[in-house]
């Protein structure tokens, strides 16, 4: 849980017998209680997913050529001139 954050909603949910004790035993030697044991490895994990999901990674190939596209974009070509005219405000 983020510090200094209330916590005031709640998530019930049923596990195996051997998921508790699992998770149990791994809370008490990271010497925490069972419920923040779960809620901090959730957590944990939930951040990590929506990480992977968001985040866009690049070998060194297609970086240095998304790179490039940034620092010299190619002209703009007949198609990208007359969208552009479409989409344009006129005043």
């Amino acid at each position: 849980m983020a510090a200094n954050t209330p916590a005031n909603e709640r998530i019930d949910c049923r596990v195996s017998s051997d998921s508790k004790s699992l998770f149990a035993r791994a809370a008490k030697l990271a010497g925490s209680n069972l419920t923040s044991f779960v809620i901090e490895a959730a957590r944990e994990r939930a951040i990590r997913i929506i990480d992977e999901h968001e985040r866009l990674v690049l070998n060194n190939q297609a970086r240095d050529v998304f790179m490039n596209a940034l620092a010299n974009p190619p002209a703009p070509n007949a198609a990208l001139r007359a969208a552009a005219e479409k989409y344009t405000v006129k005043k």
